[in-house]
């Protein structure tokens, strides 16, 4: 059992966002600081890092504004910073395909560049833990409509005209009689995750819009879905903070918060220090993460990657396993993914996505965050609050 919770999902809070801070101040939440030291692995060996932006920052700052916008890879394939600045080109294309769940061949450097690099911003680096889960979020802002919520219900089909909104709704599991319903109202704000909305005719999950909306067409060529991987394993000891062969002499990993490597399947691992818990994160993101849904068995993935990284014998790592939490968040039919991001020639559309259509539709969620929050829970809300505020101003 642990002593922290496990979550399968979104973890951390990024920044100082008041749409947050404010859930966690009024509903009296417990939230702790992210902090600790990162690591770096390479060829079986760990050492510190101490400046991760400032390596982040070596690449990004030359990016160009002015420019025409390009993939992160072929701007990286300039050799930004030059020589000097090789091993932080890698450590930024870990970074975006990490961290922004990106294809970077496909990912728009603008878009990285512009809102989705914190290397500048000394305040958007920081990150708390929501200490007893992060779904204690959304039942607080739940509170006192909770019985006006349909939970395990899918909406299947949009039908909409200027002023007027139907939903058609299935409810698996219930009698014939009770699973189909159709909801009316004046308006609608669709937040289903993008991978959702641009799933294609067929897709389980699928929303249906009749008629059809020419945005989320116009949006397959801006913005895509990222994908994630990420697994959760809970070992009976701490053995990451024992002596390593792999760590400098003298060295320990006792507060440990990122390690970041270059081996197997899963690349990147955390510990949840300051919580002295025995569970380890993985993490891939990007095209890794989509090979890896792929691949069959990620317990054993995982396994693989956490002694490679950490320069331990697989036995070693086996043996101190206990129990093992994922979820598919790339074949769940309701996510399709994990968050956005920005394609070249899109880095500012999520601001076009979040325009009402015919002031009867507004589509909102992370991936329609008007101030670049993109892949945040507070980009999410605030996107939600906005289109909600924007919906009771156009039907006063």
């Amino acid at each position: 059992r642990s002593a922290h919770p496990i979550e399968l999902g979104a973890e951390f809070i990024h920044g100082c966002p008041p749409q947050l801070l404010d859930v966690v101040r009024d509903a009296r939440l417990l939230a702790y600081a992210v902090v600790g030291q990162r690591w770096r692995s390479r060829n079986g060996r760990l050492t510190r890092i101490h400046d991760f932006w400032k390596q982040l920052h070596k690449v990004m700052r030359h990016f160009a504004a002015k420019k025409a916008d390009r993939s992160f890879a072929e701007f990286l394939a300039d050799n930004p910073g030059g020589r000097s600045a090789a091993d932080a080109r890698r450590l930024a294309h870990l970074f975006v395909e990490g961290f922004h769940a990106a294809d970077a061949t496909r990912v728009s450097a603008r878009w990285v560049a512009e809102g989705a690099s914190p290397s500048e911003e000394p305040e958007a680096r920081s990150m708390l833990r929501v200490a007893d889960g992060y779904d204690l979020v959304p039942d607080w802002l739940a509170r006192g409509f909770r019985d006006r919520v349909l939970m395990e219900s899918i909406v299947e089909l949009v039908e909409w005209e200027p002023g007027r909104v139907h939903l058609s709704v299935r409810r698996p599991g219930r009698p014939a009689s009770e699973s189909r319903s159709t909801i009316t109202g004046r308006a609608a704000v669709i937040t289903a995750p993008l991978g959702v909305l641009l799933a294609d005719a067929g897709q389980p999950g699928r929303i249906t819009f009749s008629p059809p909306l020419p945005l989320i067409e116009q949006t397959r060529a801006r913005l895509a879905m990222g994908h994630v991987t990420r697994i959760t394993i809970l070992f009976r000891e701490r053995w990451w903070t024992e002596k390593l062969r792999s760590a400098p002499r003298g060295a320990s990993l006792e507060t440990l918060s990122f390690l970041h490597g270059e081996s197997g399947a899963l690349t990147t691992w955390w510990s949840l220090h300051p919580m002295l818990t025995t569970a380890l994160v993985g993490w891939a993101g990007g095209p890794a993460a989509l090979r890896l849904s792929q691949s069959g068995d990620v317990e054993e993935h995982a396994i693989s990657s956490v002694a490679a990284n950490f320069g331990v014998t697989r036995r070693r790592v086996a043996a101190q396993v206990v129990q093992v939490f994922a979820h598919d968040w790339q074949h769940d039919p309701f996510a399709r993914g994990a968050y956005s991001y920005g394609l070249v020639g899109g880095a500012d559309w999520a601001k076009r996505l979040a325009r009402p259509i015919d002031g009867t539709i507004w589509i909102a969620g992370e991936a329609a965050s008007r101030e670049g929050n993109t892949g945040t829970v507070h980009g999410a809300m605030a996107s939600g609050q906005e289109a909600a505020q924007s919906v009771v101003r156009a039907l006063e």
